[in-house]
């Protein structure tokens, strides 16, 4: 009967340690999964965040041209069709 006994706590006990095993997965897997799609999705939210940064700080240059360059804002506006021809849009002085 000892045997028996001993027999069946090995098959209660092997089936218990199946069963926090199986519940383990069950409750981690899919919060890993959640946390490699998060991952991603952040990846992909920090790249199109530089690639607006790399725009902005293109556009600050282009301000910046445009308030310290009158050739640059000539030829901007020889490029958008608003000065025609051979206008003249700033008198250039040689200081």
């Amino acid at each position: 009967m000892n045997r028996l006994s001993y027999f069946f706590l090995k098959i209660v006990f092997a089936l218990f340690v199946a069963v926090i095993v199986l519940v383990s997965y069950l409750y981690i897997h899919p919060q890993v999964v959640r946390n490699r799609l998060l991952l991603a999705g952040r990846d992909a939210i920090e790249a199109e965040i530089q690639q607006k940064k790399s725009e902005i700080k293109k556009f600050a240059d282009m301000q910046q041209d445009f308030t310290s360059s009158y050739e640059f804002v000539e030829y901007i506006g020889h490029q958008n069709k608003q000065v025609w021809g051979n206008e003249v849009v700033f008198v250039f002085d040689d200081d």
